[in-house]
């Protein structure tokens, strides 16, 4: 198959789940046989140098880059308050990727078109209109939901209110397009039930982003005792809201009750009133080089969101190393976990320090967790079988396609 994924941003370095995700899914494409192009939006914030990009992403793909500034500004942003449409979607639109876009698409037939979420759906009638194949929205997670779990979490009334306003906003606009695509793929089934009460009646298929097993497994390795530690993107706001509210609420209580325990505390773009906080055996890392070499050491992977969507990479990986994992109902939304099986759930602090007294006092649960853990994303989640199962249902849609196209013809 020839795929062409749109992508509002370069999935690499691989340091977020979002990149991540985008990543497994070429690479595994093209390790399934298939010619992958991929055209890739470049906000200036996120900018690496162009050669090692290529050299990470162009043996799985024919590579596009387009740089893009995306960062928000004031007056535009304040204009919007007074108009209809989405700020955060305006945002990602590019003239110049606008025009190469439809060149190609002109000049190279593809069977199937990817869009990577609703920040990348802008070109999504380019694609409808001179792709001449099924046009499918690969949707990571349900954007105006994030907004609304963080407008209700919001103690600023100002920013709560803005923050509902931007939920709305892309609640229309996911509404108002999710029917112009040929198929809707969400990374989880829950996200899917949204989308249908959105009004959804394109064909929905959920499909998880996968783990590379291989990358993340369980090492040999001497683990600190009462080590626990949170790694993911400080740039995203329901990650930094999560280490801000556990650090505040929950931390206190079980150093409280564990003074041994240490928390660490990694990701791209720590701002430095966190860093700057004074925590008993908190230390916040910043950014580093390999998460999986970052995490070999440690005991329990915190992940205490309390708002976001889509599926949680982090947790993922973890399992895969055979990590215990200690996350909030929201943190573990959309994977097929079972509570006190191959993960711990606690939504209070109080659920957290529980959770943590019976790892401490129960040595053959935290075995049972970390195998039980790891066995799940073997079994459902490695990168291979998702992208497999993902192909086979762009394969039935092609043919769809494809009859349809003769009916019509015909008639």
């Amino acid at each position: 198959m020839k795929i062409l994924q749109i992508s509002h941003r370069i999935p690499y370095p691989l340091n977020e789940g979002g990149t991540i995700g985008i990543y497994n899914y070429t690479k595994g494409f093209s390790e399934q046989g298939c010619e992958v192009t991929l055209f890739a939006l470049a906000p200036l914030k996120h900018s690496l140098p162009e050669k090692e990009v290529r050299e990470a992403l162009e043996p799985y793909c024919e590579l596009e880059i387009f740089p893009i500034d995306t960062t928000v500004k004031v007056f535009p942003a304040l204009a919007n308050l007074f108009q209809s449409r989405s700020y955060n979607v305006e945002r990602f639109y590019s003239q110049e990727f606008e025009q190469a876009l439809i060149e190609k698409l002109k000049s190279v037939a593809f069977d199937i078109i990817q869009i990577e979420g609703t920040y990348a759906s802008p070109y999504s009638e380019l694609a409808l209109k001179y792709g001449n194949c099924p046009v499918v929205l690969r949707q990571h997670n349900v954007e105006y939901q994030i907004w609304e779990r963080r407008a209700y979490n919001e103690a600023n009334p100002l920013k709560k209110v803005y923050f509902s306003l931007l939920a709305r906003r892309l609640k229309t606009y996911e509404a108002n397009h999710l029917n112009q695509y040929a198929a809707i793929v969400p990374v989880t089934e829950d996200d899917g039930q949204l989308f249908k009460k959105l009004g959804c009646t394109s064909p929905i298929f959920s499909s998880p982003a996968g783990i590379d097993i291989q990358y993340w497994r369980p090492r040999q390795s001497a683990i600190k005792e009462q080590s626990f530690y949170h790694l993911g993107s400080l740039e995203w706001g329901p990650n930094l809201d999560a280490v801000t509210w556990f650090n505040s609420e929950v931390w206190p209580k079980i150093i409280a009750q564990f003074p041994q325990s240490a928390f660490y505390v990694a990701g791209k773009g720590m701002p430095q009133s966190l860093k700057n906080q004074s925590l008993t055996n908190v230390h916040m890392l910043g950014e580093i080089d390999d998460a999986a070499e970052f995490s070999t050491d440690k005991f329990c992977c915190i992940v205490p969101l309390r708002s976001g969507s889509g599926i949680r990479l982090k947790i993922l990986e973890a399992m895969s190393a055979g990590k215990v994992v200690l996350s909030t109902s929201i943190g573990a939304q959309g994977i097929a976990y079972t509570n006190g099986v191959n993960i711990l759930i606690a939504d209070t602090p109080e659920e957290f320090v529980e959770c943590i007294t019976r790892l401490a006092e129960d040595a053959n649960l935290v075995n049972e967790l970390q195998r039980n853990a790891r066995k799940l994303i073997v079994d459902h989640y490695s990168n291979q079988s998702v992208v497999k199962r993902l192909l086979d249902f762009y394969r039935e849609l092609t043919l769809k396609w494809e009859l349809t196209g003769q009916l019509d013809s015909k008639s």
